[in-house]
């Protein structure tokens, strides 16, 4: 299934013939940020969060994870410079919907992998669901899906 993700991710970030494509690396820099953003939410990092970032990551752009922590570091930065995460949302909502669902499922990953969802990381995480149109069932279930059985 990630396979077929990445691959379309690739296509649509790829395809500036789309109205509203973005460049290839607008597109990953603004996955990566919205990751960091989950990450940063609870006013700490741990290396479990951070791990859980560049596996991510890695996992949503088919990249290795040299390359996932190198956009990361890029990402890191810009997300501190932001004003809000709509510069981030705006480039990710022609991306097709159950891609857009499952950036939000990866975002579950990160904010539970120090073991506590915290209510910043959740607030976020509905937040950038509303801005990149992910039903309010969909963001359950993705969030459902994160937690171990």
């Amino acid at each position: 299934m990630f396979k077929a993700i990445q691959n379309l991710f690739k296509q649509l970030a790829n395809d500036t013939s789309l109205p509203g494509a973005v460049d290839t690396q607008e597109f990953e820099l603004s996955m990566a940020a919205l990751l960091c953003e989950v990450a940063s939410a609870d006013s700490s990092i741990n290396e479990k969060e951070s791990a859980a970032k560049v596996h991510q990551l890695s996992l949503l752009l088919g990249i290795d994870k040299d390359r996932a922590s190198e956009l990361l570091a890029i990402a890191i930065k810009d997300s501190e410079e932001s004003i809000s995460i709509y510069e981030f949302t705006s480039k990710l909502r022609n991306v097709e919907y159950k891609q857009r669902n499952v950036l939000i499922e990866s975002m579950w990953n990160i904010a539970y992998a120090d073991g506590v969802i915290d209510p910043h990381e959740e607030a976020l995480i509905r937040q950038v669901a509303d801005l990149i149109y992910v039903k309010h069932s969909d963001y359950i279930k993705a969030k459902l899906a994160a937690f171990p059985e």
